[in-house]
């Protein structure tokens, strides 16, 4: 299959020897979208609005604190908290009415409103990150093409089947999407994903066992060989890449 602009990023991830191709993908994603929203965002007025609404998650908005250049973070979080004081305040009535109850008892009806306000007030903010939205709406249009080329391009089939699976997150994402997104062929992608992922479970578990047993002082002398670095690999099949934010930026 003659190679097309939105095929090169997938075919690239899938020529390096990576746990999980999809992981290195959504961590490149990632990288892109915290410096652009410490950087061309600040001066877009449709994105400011909701990035104020929005926020962004504790993970997002600890990589955009080790950015060297703090003053687009203390722009975010500005008019970001301000947001926010606006959606608590409008408790303050309610707060009043509690404050003035008589009697030691929790009133059920008017406490329980309160509870159900705060709850669905900070829940959404909760669950919201401009930068995970960004990522996630990429990450989509990355498996629908995998799952494309695996279907159309036969040597990106031999480079799926080389490759070391997928880590379980996207191994998860990868079932669901397929017969969306593939239909016909689904049901030969998925059986061949379920055991391609058993394979390279047995081998990282093969990785990470041979790891604990360099601790037995019966084996200081074996080499370790890939498996010195299993901890890592393991927990990036596991739950997804680790590796933190780096500002290019920083010396």
């Amino acid at each position: 299959m003659k190679e097309q602009i939105y095929t090169i990023p997938v075919n690239e991830a899938y020529d390096k020897d990576y746990e999980c191709p999809l992981c290195e993908l959504e961590k490149q994603q990632e990288y892109e979208a915290v410096k652009y929203a410490l950087g061309a965002a600040m001066m877009e007025p449709d994105f400011r609005m909701e990035s104020n609404e929005k926020g962004y998650c504790n993970r997002h908005f600890s990589q955009m604190f080790d950015a060297k250049n703090k003053l687009p973070l203390a722009l975010v979080l500005d008019t970001h908290l301000l947001e926010l004081r606006k959606k608590i305040e409008k408790l303050e009535k309610a707060a009043k009415s509690l404050e003035n109850e008589k009697g030691g008892l929790f009133k059920k009806n008017s406490g329980e409103k309160v509870i159900t306000e705060i709850s669905e007030t900070l829940g959404k903010t909760e669950k919201t990150c401009m930068v995970c939205e960004k990522v996630n709406h990429t990450m989509e249009r990355y498996i629908d093409v995998l799952l494309y080329m695996w279907v159309n391009d036969e040597n990106f089939r031999e480079k799926f089947a080389r490759s070391r699976g997928v880590c379980l997150k996207h191994f998860r994402e990868l079932a669901e999407t397929a017969p969306k997104s593939i239909k016909g062929d689904a049901g030969k992608f998925i059986g061949m994903l379920i055991n391609k992922e058993i394979s390279e479970l047995k081998r990282i578990q093969d990785d990470i066992h041979k790891f604990t047993l360099k601790f037995d002082y019966r084996n200081r002398d074996m080499e370790l060989g890939e498996a010195i670095n299993a901890p890592v690999r393991t927990i990036e099949k596991i739950s997804g890449y680790i590796t933190p934010y780096e500002d290019d930026e920083q010396s």
